[in-house]
């Protein structure tokens, strides 16, 4: 493999992973440029999309290219950080290819939280947005329960490798049915409040929020991309309430 075939690797490996763990795509683009550049390529084309990865170097015929599939994965910022970090190192100077390298594999490596503080942060997440929409303790209390089971749900669901799309379905409605089952025992006052509360671990709010940063700079096609993976998010949150609350109000003395 020659210098470029392995620049090039390199700077196709740390986009994956930027892209991976939620970048932004004009983020992994420019920095796959600047790794590019600064690793001694002069001319290096790359085209970014929320799930894939295409660039060449070089302008003559049979200068190498590289085409990646990215699929979604669990966002890691710590990652996006580090590749981020590693960057600025090789633009000034002070990393080498192979040292580029060994970075990039313990970047790779990083683990996520621990399921216990991801638990926890669901269920106290949970717990104070039903207090921020209007809820009393009381509601508070019952979200928190449910967000701690929802992260532990997702953590079992995860395991099995089931679509983004249905393990969300089926996130939303466990917390319906989980919060009213609660408030069946009496404690409680706006089964509501505890219910939203509980769902917004569930919220899209990476991809809405990369989709409209996409836009505002210009790349269209991803910011349509991840708005459209969304709205679709959003749906499958929802069906997952209705068909639960759907049902109960079919139950004789079931108040919804």
């Amino acid at each position: 493999m020659n210098d470029q075939q392995r620049v090039l690797e390199f700077v196709m490996a740390a986009g994956e992973v930027l892209l991976k763990n939620g970048a932004e795509v004009s983020r992994t683009q420019q920095t796959m440029e600047i790794m590019a550049k600064s690793l001694g390529v002069d001319s290096f084309h790359g085209y970014v999309l929320t799930n894939g990865l295409f660039a060449s170097m070089g302008t003559d015929y049979g200068q190498p290219a590289q085409i990646r599939s990215v699929p979604a994965s669990e966002v890691h910022l710590g990652r996006v950080e580090a590749v981020n970090a590693l960057s600025r190192k090789i633009a000034q100077g002070h990393v080498t290819l192979d040292e580029a390298y060994e970075e990039l594999e313990r970047i790779k490596k990083m683990p996520y939280a621990p399921s216990r503080d991801q638990i926890l942060a669901c269920g106290a997440g949970s717990a104070c947005f039903a207090l921020m929409f209007g809820g009393i303790w009381q509601d508070g209390l019952i979200a928190l329960a449910v967000g701690l089971g929802l992260q532990v749900f997702l953590l079992w669901m995860g395991r099995w490798g089931l679509n983004k799309l249905f393990t969300k379905f089926l996130g939303a409605a466990f917390v319906a049915l989980a919060t009213m089952l609660l408030f069946l025992t009496g404690f409680g006052q706006n089964m509501d409040k505890s219910i939203i509360g509980a769902l917004m671990p569930l919220v899209p709010g990476m991809a809405l929020t990369l989709g409209i940063r996409d836009l505002i700079m210009a790349d269209f096609l991803s910011g349509t991309i991840r708005l459209l993976d969304a709205l679709l998010t959003a749906a499958c949150i929802a069906c997952g309430v209705g068909l639960v609350l759907g049902l109960a109000t079919m139950i004789p003395g079931v108040n919804v």
